[in-house]
Order: structure tokens, then sequence, then C-alpha cells
């Protein structure tokens, strides 16, 4: 009798397991690229270089955005504010932007170096967790970065405070306050 229940219990566990991982693989479908792509594919994005010679060039910042393919988070901030019409427009027009995936073993060249995405963003920019966001002066000097989903009023903010380069002359909370945010 006893085996009878350690059986049943073991069945009753691989069962809740299965319904587990079909229950998580259906929200992770929720949250797939082919989503995400529809906000994203609005942005100009540019491979890393590019990005970094067209700030330079145009005199604008640049803005990279770190993300990884399985990470939920940057699902809903390519769905949720990267798909708002006034963030996308500040995007587009006033910075060089590059997407770079943190998981990715994709070649590119830093500093004379070829290194994978991943490399750059954990070596270079000690990206610690996704969605990261920095922002680099057109000199490629480091401004600030912005760890996290971030909704996209407030996003918003972000953008104008680094486009007009408020970040020289105060805090990014004293010019929320300037604001009256």
């Amino acid at each position: 009798m006893k085996k009878f229940v350690e059986r049943k219990n073991l069945h009753c566990l691989f069962l809740f397991l299965v319904l587990f991982v079909l229950g998580f693989t259906s929200l992770a479908d929720t949250f797939s690229k082919e989503d995400g792509n529809q906000a994203i594919d609005n942005i100009h994005w540019l491979p890393y270089k590019q990005a970094l010679t067209k700030s330079k060039v145009e005199n604008i910042p640049t803005l990279l955005y770190f993300y990884s393919d399985n990470c939920g988070w940057c699902r809903r901030f390519e769905n949720e504010t990267f798909t708002n019409q006034e963030v996308q427009e500040l995007m587009n027009g006033n910075f060089a932007m590059a997407r770079i995936n943190s998981d990715s073993g994709e070649a590119i060249v830093e500093n004379g170096e070829k290194i994978t995405e991943r490399q750059l963003s954990v070596q270079v920019y000690q990206v610690r967790g996704n969605p990261t966001t920095w922002f680099l002066s057109k000199d490629n000097e480091r401004i600030a970065s912005l760890p996290g989903f971030v909704e996209a009023d407030v996003f918003i903010h972000v953008l104008r405070y680094i486009k007009d380069a408020y970040y020289k002359e105060v805090t990014f909370q004293e010019y929320m306050e300037k604001q009256n945010i």
C-alpha cells in the first residue's frame, strides 16, 4: 500500500510538472518575439558600431538597449513602452540606437577587439539584468544606465532629460521637480 501511495504521489508530481511547463510555455508565447518585434520594428535600430558613428556624425546621444530573448520584462518594455508613439518619435528623432542581445554570441568589434554581444553587455557595460538602457554622449562617454522596465510616461521624461542635456546641469530628480512632475 505504501509503494502505491508513493507511486501515486510521483505520478501526481509528474502531472503537476507537465501542466506547469505547458502553462509556462503558453505564458511565454504571450511574450513571444513576434509580439515584441511589431513594437521594435517602428524604431530605427542600428548595429552597435553604426549607432556610435551616427551619434558622432549627427551630434546626438546614443541609446543602447540591452535585452535577452527569454526576458519577460524586456517583452513588456517592447510591447508597452516602445509602442508608445511619443517614445518612438523621441527615440527616432533624437538618438542613435542599438539593440543588443545580452545572450548573443554574435561578434562585434569594440576598441579594435572582436567580442560577442554578451561580452559587450557584461564586460564593457556591466549589465547585470535585462532590460537595461545605456545612454552615451556623442563622444561615446557614458551618461547613465537605466536598469529595468520603465513605463512610457516616465521613459518620455528620461529621453527628454538626455536629449536636451539636462543631465549636465541637474539630477533627474531635480529635472522632474522643475517639470512639476
